[in-house]
């Protein structure tokens, strides 16, 4: 016979202690949302592609790069956007195939990746340190987000901007060939301002990458019929390279002379719908009319790129190594303006020199390197913010100075004002008396902060012609998209709440509208169920990162 149940009724207590808690739980994380962290949507594409506002996703079915382009049609979260028609063709920025002709769009384009469907994806969800600037002042290059003094007659001073800061109080401050220069007495001399490795990481835009290596499908789409892809790295002088025929072996290098030497150099005209040596973006295609890529004639490139800016801050990044065959040295060359800086890496030894019209002259010295046949190394090679630095598994060996090397400011400041083209960088690889490999051989540009007011009219400070001097307690914010990131370049009306007490001159940031630094993306623009229409629920994981 069973017997009764002597378990006791849960007393009342316990349930109330479980009840408040939840409410402490809850009243706790209220607290955190609104004084310590705070989730934000990225709703532009002025950051990108560091973050990205709403976009589509595409995956190139000739290389298979993935890349996003702009979508800058109003949003919101409730709504799933799928463009009808496309009014700009869209090409892979790494080898230029037409992924997408202008037109209807095509829900079924046959592109290897579930995303690469012509939906929109919503923009990067990010987490905000609200009040860290109440412990520590902020630094330049931090990403931030703000009260926006734009337009204060629409948003009364409510609506958030997030943007790169990189004007302090006090200092003067004016961008010169896409770099930013600071004076601290006003304007007597101007110190170009180089990142910290970690931002600087972050701020690479592809140029091309060897690693994918198109297929080389048929380039005629829409009826639009182009040009086959040509590999942007050349043969110029010398014999020896092998640099394969086709994707089943071109994305290594091979060199085999032991008693001479040859010289591959990169082409920006030899792809001609590809991101080139300037400032164009894919990802600005659907921003306006301006950044549409056309295809020009054979070995001309694109019509487009005698508009753009030419972007000599550069990465070169490779993987060598050596074959037991030969002593002689691997020579990566990085020009700008008149000034060629040569990487030599010889069996023992790693070097840079810098050739000028003054001569040639070692930057810093020469350092161990372990050139054993059978050993590789990723060397990276950099000229960015006139500072040149030599790369080898992931250490910087070899740094300039200011001493070794500086901007000539005067120069720059003639070309701004005469608006006169600065010449185009140019990029070389030679190896000599040896046999070797190159592999995962990619090449990147800085961004580019752009000063043209000729051609982006609004555009008014941190000029030459217009230096923006920051009061005591102002800031100075640009976007990482400079094309196309309506910042503090263009804003016209000065901050005037006369209740507050507060009356700062345009284009500046007070200190009391900054809300905090953003420092973590923890949703990522997700991946869509149950169709190209469906909503995106899946974040990818992998894109999940800190913001630098």
């Amino acid at each position: 016979m069973s017997q009764p149940s002597t378990t006791p009724a849960p007393p009342l207590s316990n349930v109330r202690e479980t009840l408040e808690s939840l409410i402490i739980a809850f009243v706790l994380a209220l607290i955190f949302r609104a004084f310590i962290v705070e989730p934000f949507v990225i709703p532009t594409g002025s950051m990108a592609p560091t973050l990205l506002g709403a976009h589509t996703h595409y995956v190139c079915p000739d290389c298979g790069y993935a890349f996003d382009v702009n979508y800058s049609s109003p949003r919101n979260d409730d709504v799933i956007y799928s463009p009808t028609v496309l009014d700009f063709d869209v090409h892979c920025p790494n080898c230029g195939f037409l992924v997408a002709p202008r037109g209807p769009a095509n829900p079924n384009v046959p592109i290897p990746d579930p995303r690469s469907v012509q939906s929109v994806d919503y923009g990067d969800r990010i987490l905000v340190l609200k009040y860290a600037y109440l412990i520590a002042q902020p630094q330049r290059w931090d990403v931030v987000v703000f009260k926006a003094p734009a337009d204060p007659d629409k948003y009364h001073y409510t609506q958030n901007y997030i943007k790169r800061l990189v004007g302090l109080p006090g200092e003067k401050l004016q961008v010169l060939d896409g770099g930013l220069y600071v004076s601290q007495d006003h304007g007597a001399t101007w110190t170009i301002q180089t990142r910290p490795r970690v931002v600087q990481d972050a701020l690479w835009r592809i140029v091309y990458d060897n690693d994918y290596y198109p297929q080389q499908l048929q380039r005629s789409q829409g009826g639009v019929r182009e040009l086959p892809w040509k590999q942007p790295w050349q043969i110029e002088a010398g014999s020896g390279w092998n640099l394969g025929k086709d994707a089943s072996d071109g994305r290594v290098f091979q060199f085999d002379n032991s008693s001479g030497f040859g010289t591959i150099q990169f082409n920006p005209t030899a792809v001609q719908t590809g991101q080139t040596l300037t400032d164009y973006l894919a990802y600005d295609l659907g921003a306006n009319a301006d950044n549409n890529r056309r295809p020009g004639p054979e070995g001309e490139g694109s019509p487009d790129d005698r508009q753009r800016n030419p972007v000599s801050d550069l990465k070169l990044s490779l993987t060598y190594c050596r074959a037991d065959k030969g002593g002689g040295p691997l020579r990566m060359e990085l020009k700008k303006l008149e000034d060629t800086f040569v990487a030599e890496i010889t069996p023992t030894t790693a070097s840079i020199f810098h050739d000028s019209p003054a001569g040639r002259k070692l930057i810093g010295q020469p350092v161990p390197f372990d050139g054993a046949a059978g050993h590789s190394h990723v060397i990276d090679f950099i000229n960015v913010d006139y500072k040149v630095t030599l790369r080898i598994d992931g250490v910087d060996v070899i740094t300039s100075t200011p001493q070794d090397y500086a901007p000539d400011v005067n120069r720059l400041l003639a070309a701004w004002h005469e608006n006169t083209r600065l010449p185009s960088p140019s990029v070389s690889i030679s190896a000599i008396n040896q046999a070797s490999t190159i592999s995962h051989l990619s090449l990147w540009r800085n961004i580019y902060y752009t000063n043209d007011t000729r051609r982006q009219p609004g555009l008014f400070w941190g000029t030459p012609g217009n230096p923006v001097q920051l009061g005591t307690d102002e800031f100075f914010v640009m976007g990482d998209n400079s094309l196309i990131s309506a910042d503090a370049r263009y804003w016209d009306r000065r901050i005037e709440i006369p209740e507050e007490d507060l009356d700062v001159d345009a284009g500046r940031v007070p200190a009391r509208f900054m809300l905090g630094k953003a420092f973590f993306v923890y949703w990522p623009a997700g991946q869509r169920i149950f169709g190209p229409n469906g909503y995106a629920i899946i974040p990818d994981f992998g894109d999940m990162r800190f913001i630098h």
